[in-house]
């Protein structure tokens, strides 16, 4: 199981929004290493996956993780673990599945949050995951 599996079971399994908020912040932080060190492995993906890596950056804000960047090192073992081997389109497939994940959870959590700032944290969020999504373009398997 890779780290970026454990944060989703993680997310699916949050009991609230600051909860899940949390455990999104992980995936976001997850999805950007992954994004930042293939971003260059085929030139036609590059411009989707700069533009994913900026919309997961600024999801992973939104769920308060701005003020906690991983250490360099992380990032690079994140990066590995979650895609060894895999090619870009199957890069593409985990990352739209992962970034679905989280806009169908945050806009859940949205609706039942407790205030106004933890709503608009959670809409704003998803909205970021769905532009992920939709950069890979809703990529279903080869």
């Amino acid at each position: 199981m890779t780290d970026l599996s454990r944060a989703l079971e993680r997310l699916a399994a949050a009991n609230d929004a600051a909860d899940a908020l949390d455990s999104a912040c992980k995936v976001f932080e997850d999805l950007v290493a992954v994004l930042r060190r293939h971003q260059e492995d085929e030139v036609s993906a590059f411009p989707a996956f700069v533009l994913a890596g900026c919309a997961a950056a600024n999801g992973r804000d939104w769920t308060g993780g701005a003020w906690t960047p991983l250490p360099e090192a992380t990032k690079q073992e994140a990066a590995d673990d979650l895609v060894k081997g895999a090619t870009v389109a199957e890069i593409a497939v985990v990352i739209a599945d992962a970034s679905r994940a989280i806009a169908t959870r945050l806009s859940a959590c949205a609706s039942s949050a407790p205030d106004e700032a933890v709503r608009v944290c959670c809409e704003r969020a998803a909205a970021e995951a769905a532009t992920i999504r939709a950069l890979m373009g809703g990529a279903s398997p080869p």
